[in-house]
């Protein structure tokens, strides 16, 4: 991947070029790249997709493709489309967006210290790039984009697990298994479902669906 500096994303009033096209980054579309074939990551010390640098990585670390078929794919893709639609700033890919400011879905096979993770995202309250989801530890497609759309809401809007079972920030497996971000307050809890305050600062109930809308707003 090509390095490239990075622009600030203040919003600001005027967005547009003479033909029509955003100017300043934060009005423009936000590519969430759906990568299925693995890759090279190492170290950094922040997240950079652009040049496959993760915080969560150790070391240099050549990750195999997504062990599962086509078909397991599209319903995937498929899932993960439909659930950040709503969120009309992002645009999902499956072409690596080269040097555009990007946030990237590692799909690979396994961890790579060897324990039975499902996903892995930095745990720090701030916006990242980058989060992997291990499909030998996946049992199905349906699970694979629930966590990866779980981890994606608490990497970039800072969410925390709740307790409604048709939200993706909740971590029941055989809850619901039609899910969306949702647009309603619950309560923030545990990885045992109880009730806790909410991560980064918050209070002890969030809005999904609002978070995000917030994290990637429209231009104005």
């Amino acid at each position: 991947m090509r390095p490239s500096a990075i622009a600030a994303l203040a919003v600001v009033a005027a967005c547009g070029g003479d033909d029509g096209t955003p100017t300043d980054i934060s009005c423009r579309q936000k590519p969430v790249y759906l990568n299925r074939n693995g890759g090279t990551f190492n170290h950094g010390p922040t997240d950079d997709a652009i040049n496959n640098l993760s915080v969560v990585v150790d070391a240099e670390r050549t990750l195999p493709p997504w062990p599962e078929d086509d078909a397991n794919w599209l319903a995937v893709t498929d899932c993960i489309r439909t659930a950040l639609t709503p969120i009309q700033r992002l645009t999902v890919t499956e072409e690596d967006p080269g040097a555009i400011p990007h946030i990237e879905i590692v799909f690979t096979t396994s961890y790579w210290d060897g324990a039975a993770m499902t996903h892995v995202i930095p745990a720090s309250c701030r916006s990242h790039q980058i989060e992997f989801v291990f499909g030998d530890a996946v049992p199905t497609s349906a699970r694979a984009c629930h966590l990866a759309m779980q981890a994606f809401a608490q990497m970039t809007a800072q969410l925390s697990l709740g307790n409604e079972c048709h939200d993706f920030v909740n971590n029941a497996q055989d809850c619901s298994t039609e899910r969306a971000f949702l647009d309603q307050t619950v309560d923030c809890v545990d990885g045992f479902n109880q009730p806790t305050t909410c991560r980064c600062g918050g209070g002890t109930t969030q809005n999904t669906q609002l978070a995000l809308e917030t994290t990637f707003p429209e231009c104005p």
